[in-house]
């Protein structure tokens, strides 16, 4: 059965193991962004923060624009992702703009920005804004060791389905990772539908669909499992003019994903990484896990397409449990074979230890 078709069970499910975070103090939205681009009025952003997102991009064009929606994320608790140069070429204050993240450029890799022009753009924004953060996203992983020591975040777009292995998207924010030097990583995930967009080649079939909820939520773990210090969703608004807001079904998908990054943000962003309790297998499924207020926390995934793989005994033990799910055993979720139990490929649980009290005074 799919994660959409489980309905009102699943939703209680997951309001439930929200609750399990409501006494942590919710994490700054720079600490573990949950966001989504293409938002270009302060009324789709207050729609967004109601739907869990803690962070909005925007291409505005303009000085009033950005202004704007300044104010609305900063009302909102929103972490606002945009442009510069507007206000910067209006002569507005920088001091107008307090708490945006300021985006240099999309994808130098794709459009030819050297890096030496894209630490200029850098250079040119501090000196505006000394106490700003900046971004820029690449559209390759593989590129993104080219553009060393620029901004505070570094992020990675990557949009497979339905052309691409899902898990490549976490491989390229591996790759990011691993270019990154100290700079925060910041997955952006597809939250849309290639037809919806122009084409290079008008000349072939186009090829596209909307990813799936079961999709998207993969794709979102994957990415925390590959080194995401945050996630992003593309793209509110699309190329035809139309939003998510207007497609119902797409929205839910995302923000059913987002809710539990947002509600798990604290053990990503505050949490202690450990070990997982298991031995790690070639063949066995990718895992990290964290500890945070006497509390363990472990995300497995089936990272490789078309394989299911053998779930960790030491998991299914007493003193483990699911979140997010409608059913308290892990058992009743997994693939039985024999005496043994597997992760369908791309199938991620969320598992939580008891209250331990050796955890609680640090061990």
């Amino acid at each position: 059965m799919s994660r959409c078709a489980r309905g009102a069970a699943v939703l209680a499910a997951a309001a439930a193991a929200v609750s399990v975070f409501a006494a942590a103090r919710a994490p700054r939205p720079e600490e573990f962004p949950v966001g989504f681009f293409g938002v270009s009025a302060p009324a789709d952003a207050r729609a967004l923060a109601e739907q869990g997102f803690d962070a909005v991009q925007s291409y505005a064009g303009d000085a009033a624009s950005v202004a704007l929606l300044a104010r609305a994320a900063r009302a909102n608790g929103q972490l606002l992702l945009a442009s510069a140069d507007a206000p910067m070429a209006a002569g507005a204050r920088a001091a107008d703009f307090p708490g945006t993240v300021w985006y240099l450029a999309d994808e130098p890799d794709v459009h030819g920005t050297t890096v030496a022009e894209l630490a200029a753009r850098e250079r040119a924004v501090k000196a505006w804004a000394p106490q700003a953060r900046t971004a820029f996203v690449v559209g390759d992983g593989r590129r993104a060791a080219d553009f060393p020591g620029v901004a505070d975040a570094l992020m990675v777009d990557w949009y497979p389905v339905p052309h691409l292995a899902l898990e490549s998207a976490g491989d390229m924010v591996r790759l990011t990772a691993a270019a990154a030097g100290g700079r925060k990583v910041w997955a952006v995930l597809q939250a849309m539908d290639w037809r919806d967009f122009p084409q290079r080649d008008p000349k072939k079939k186009r090829i596209g669909r909307f990813p799936t909820a079961d999709e998207i939520r993969f794709m979102s773990y994957d990415a925390v499992l590959n080194g995401a210090q945050g996630v992003w969703y593309f793209t509110y608004s699309t190329a035809t003019g139309v939003d998510l807001g207007q497609r119902p079904e797409q929205m839910a998908a995302v923000a059913d994903a987002a809710r539990e990054l947002r509600a798990l943000a604290p053990v990503f962003a505050r949490g202690r990484e450990i070990a997982p309790p298991f031995a790690a297998r070639p063949a066995g499924p990718a895992a990290r896990a964290w500890t945070y207020r006497g509390r363990d926390y472990v995300v497995l995934a089936a990272r490789r397409t078309g394989s299911d793989v053998l779930f960790p005994s030491e998991m299914l033990a007493a003193g483990w449990r699911p979140l997010f799910e409608s059913r308290r055993d892990p058992r009743d979720l997994l693939r039985r074979f024999g005496a043994s139990y597997y992760l369908r490929a791309h199938q991620v649980l969320v598992l939580e230890s008891r209250l331990s009290p050796e955890r609680l005074f640090g061990r």
